[in-house]
């Protein structure tokens, strides 16, 4: 194993993580490591049996079990302490790993990264986020698109702060604007959640430029759009339907490869105190290798600081 003199960051990757574990997170990590940073260390949390032959640049961390796909997240947790995703994310904890990602168990990993890892101050709830391409160029940060199907007023603040920390950090966005997803541009547009979201956003949020309708999704002014988690994933859902039917049509253009989810690979859990990412379950070696990247990119970034920094705005 030969490692660089310095490193600047850690990450850790689950083998055992996904659908077609190990062979498929083992594919899309060599195709990472061609271009991975040379000073970022690869930590690999997989059973003794998926690591016996460890690339360079990376280091084998030798796991006792693994949570398959089916198991209850709660008592897999309770009965597999030295599972691979259970590992990642107490060494995380540890700050021995700068972020964790994985494909496997999602409901398994948000609450060990909620127990191990705890919540920024001012949060109720983790969220996770998407990016979606513009045409003009650039993305726009979108959540929640998962977690929180049952979202709070009061949450749309916390997806606003988290989504401009994020845009900040991670794509160097100077000054990110939120927009509030909704069936029309005037204020009283929406159910009564979103009547309230808006309201709270206009009145807390300096950022806020109004509401945005879905269509408006690929030409948005904002770099925030802000969402309860049951619509942005059926957004993020239609997008990825969107995507197939191009491919199945044959319809070939730059923007629509942009739409490919295994660009992405994975989406950063935000709202916990400690960088986690989530992949599909069903990802493939390009996908992989796209979260493994992203997993460095997110490692680098002062998300923290950034979003202590929107939170006393």
């Amino acid at each position: 194993m030969s490692l660089p003199f310095f490193v600047m960051s850690r990450i850790g990757i689950d083998i055992r993580g996904g659908d077609r574990a190990p062979q498929v997170v083992l594919n899309g990590l060599q195709l990472a490591l061609g271009e991975i940073k040379g000073d970022t260390q690869v930590v690999l949390y997989g059973l003794e049996e998926d690591l016996k032959e460890v690339p360079a640049q990376c280091e084998a961390r030798i796991c006792g079990s693994a949570i398959a796909m089916d198991e209850h997240p709660v008592r897999a947790l309770q009965q597999k302490p030295d599972s691979t995703l259970l590992q990642g994310i107490s060494d995380l904890a540890q700050a021995k790993i700068d972020s964790f990602a994985s494909a496997g168990h999602s409901g398994a990993l948000m609450v060990a990264s909620m127990q191990a890892l705890g919540l920024h101050e001012g949060i109720s709830r983790p969220a996770v986020v998407s990016l979606f391409p513009k045409l003009k160029g650039g993305q726009t940060v979108v959540l929640d698109v998962g977690i929180n199907v049952d979202a709070k007023p009061e949450q749309f603040l916390e997806f606003a702060r988290l989504g401009k920390a994020y845009a900040q950090s991670v794509l160097a966005c100077k000054d990110p604007r939120v927009a509030l997803l909704n069936t029309g541009s005037e204020e009283s547009k929406g159910n009564l959640l979103y009547q309230k979201a808006h309201q709270i956003l206009k009145e807390q949020e300096p950022s806020f430029i109004g509401n945005a309708e879905a269509r408006e999704l690929f030409n948005l002014e904002a770099e925030v759009l802000v969402c309860d988690g049951f619509t942005g994933n059926m957004l993020l859902k239609q997008t990825e339907s969107f995507y197939s039917l191009s491919r199945q049509l044959d319809l070939e253009h730059s923007f629509l490869e942009l739409l490919n989810y295994e660009k992405y690979g994975a989406s950063p859990i935000l709202g916990i105190k400690g960088k986690v990412l989530l992949a599909h379950g069903a990802s493939g070696p390009e996908a992989i290798k796209s979260m493994i990247l992203g997993a460095e990119s997110f490692a680098l970034a002062n998300f923290a600081e950034q979003f202590s920094a929107s939170s006393t705005i």
